[in-house]
């Protein structure tokens, strides 16, 4: 049975936005959607104001994401990262965010693959019918 978890992790893993900068840790089955544990896999991040890399881990803190739904089940990531502190004693920025730019865009709630789903479906059918067919 301690295997359990492992196997459930590589059935999973396929259904996920791709990316090795985050990993699963965590998988639930709530009453309106299942919900994903990922948390962020890089030692350091470099500082998005003078790019001067660190390992200086502040805080953490989770972004909840809405994902591609799983046939008609909806799906939600909760997306660990961690704050570190900006090594650089003349930048104008002390914390900031390690960054997963190949999931989810800058204050982003969607990953990028729902995103481009529902562009293609708003160009493909436009108007009230594109507008429709996400909620279903």
């Amino acid at each position: 049975m301690s295997d359990a978890p492992q196997k459930l992790r590589a059935f999973v893993t396929p259904l996920l936005p791709s990316t090795r900068a985050v990993r699963l840790t965590g998988m639930t089955r709530e009453r309106e959607y299942v919900l994903l544990q990922r948390q962020t896999t890089a030692p350091a991040a470099c500082c998005p104001r003078c790019a001067v890399p660190s390992s200086a881990v502040h805080s953490r803190y989770r972004r909840c994401l809405t994902d591609l739904p799983w046939g008609a089940c909806p799906v939600r990531l909760q997306l660990t990262v961690r704050k570190f502190v900006c090594r650089n004693p003349n930048g104008t920025r002390r914390l900031f965010t390690a960054r997963v730019p190949e999931l989810v865009a800058l204050y982003g709630r969607k990953p990028h693959r729902l995103v481009t789903g529902l562009q293609a479906i708003g160009l493909a059918l436009g108007g009230q019918a594109g507008s429709r067919l996400p909620r279903r």
